[in-house]
């Protein structure tokens, strides 16, 4: 893979956003990273439930019927 040429890349221009800019970004993208956490979250406490959950329903030792949602 070629390598870039270190002088060729530091004339590159870099656009900063102003803080308008990056006040509306995250307005937008705060609730996205929120929802995104909680399901990680979530994800990880059902693994755990599944984890928990489908050796006894193998096993027999409980079983669908019994449990009322």
């Amino acid at each position: 893979m070629p390598r870039g040429d270190k002088q060729q890349i530091m004339t590159y221009p870099v656009v900063l956003p102003s803080e308008e800019e990056l006040a509306g970004f995250n307005t937008i993208a705060s609730p996205l990273l929120e929802q995104i956490y909680s399901n990680r979250a979530e994800n990880k406490r059902l693994s755990i439930l599944r984890d928990t959950l489908l050796p006894k329903l193998m096993s027999g030792e409980i079983n669908v019927s019994a449990i009322q949602l």
